[in-house]
């Protein structure tokens, strides 16, 4: 019996953007089951029943969490064992998804690659094609860098309804050169999908003292305003459990607009069901920064030689 599904919406029309002037967004913030083959597959299946809802709404782009296909709070040896090429079943099924509920995908993923090594990685799907697939670059604490070899690529920029969407990974959704390195490159929004916890537990065995910094507090409203883009984070809800200890997600999910305001958002109040947000991305909606002020047509990077002298 399928679980419900909450869904809250900020949309600024019965149908979706027109192409080329925005994108109708849908994140789904979930409570999942982690680090088993049975795992993957109920997480594929929920993700299909995620993807029916959305395209209720007539979303453009649906996006899940970080490590959505196996969960994030994985070992070594689960990664290894759960890893899959970028043509394997998990894409293969988002890419039949895809066409079957007419919206791209934003998967996450574990990936093996040839060469063997595996990936926190990120597959962009669309009209049943992979139109990306995106292995992350910036790697969080000893357990990733123990589970994952970093990616070599800049993060993406893809079109999605003839509006460019820039891709980052979780903990990169934190650095502001990837941010100006997408805006450079076209980006009008940002999709991060995320494993954000509250507490969880370290490499070495023990739990986190301190929670993890609620990123949308501050960093995320203040990237899309700097940069003039749409922020779109999704993370996931509740806890996951293992064998490596307990992990608690904030469950704050949202869409920013170029402005820093919230479009959309769920906060990090716990819910009791799984929660579809569904919101329209329109830049046209959104007041300019100023009359003239422009941060990145004003950024002056080359007086950084001056400011910081080399040693």
């Amino acid at each position: 019996m399928m679980r419900p599904i909450h869904v809250s919406t900020s949309l600024s029309d019965s149908i979706p953007p027109k192409p080329g002037a925005g994108v109708r967004v849908s994140l789904f913030q979930a409570e999942n089951p982690s680090g088993t083959l049975e795992a993957v597959q109920r997480n594929l299946a929920r993700m299909g029943e995620a993807l029916e809802v959305a395209a209720r709404y007539d979303s453009q782009l649906t996006v899940f969490p970080e490590c959505y296909n196996t969960g994030y709070s994985l070992g070594p040896d689960e990664c290894r064992n759960l890893a899959e090429p970028r043509d394997g079943r998990s894409v293969t099924t988002a890419a039949e998804y895809s066409t079957r509920y007419d919206t791209a995908i934003v998967l996450p993923y574990v990936e093996r690659a040839a060469a063997g090594t595996v990936h926190d990685s990120i597959a962009v799907v669309a009209g049943g094609e992979l139109v990306a697939n995106y292995r992350k670059t910036h790697l969080y604490g000893q357990a990733e860098r123990a589970n994952f070899t970093p990616g070599e690529q800049l993060p993406p920029v893809v079109e999605i309804n003839e509006f460019p969407v820039g891709i980052l990974n979780c903990y990169e959704c934190e650095f502001p050169p990837l941010y100006q390195s997408l805006v450079q490159r076209g980006a009008r929004m940002i999709v991060g999908p995320t494993a954000a916890d509250h507490h969880f537990v370290l490499h070495d065995g023990t739990p986190t003292v301190v929670p993890y910094p609620d990123a949308t507090e501050h960093i995320i409203p203040a990237m899309a305003a700097v940069w003039r883009v749409f922020v779109a984070y999704a993370n996931r809800r509740g806890w996951e459990v293992s064998e490596r200890g307990q992990w608690q997600y904030r469950g704050n999910s949202g869409v920013w607009a170029p402005d820093g305001r919230p479009v959309l958002a769920s906060g990090v109040a716990e819910r009791a069901d799984d929660t579809l947000l569904v919101a329209d991305c329109l830049p046209d909606r959104v007041a300019p920064f100023s009359p003239e002020g422009d941060h990145l047509a004003d950024l002056r990077v080359g007086l950084r030689d001056e400011l910081v002298p080399a040693e």
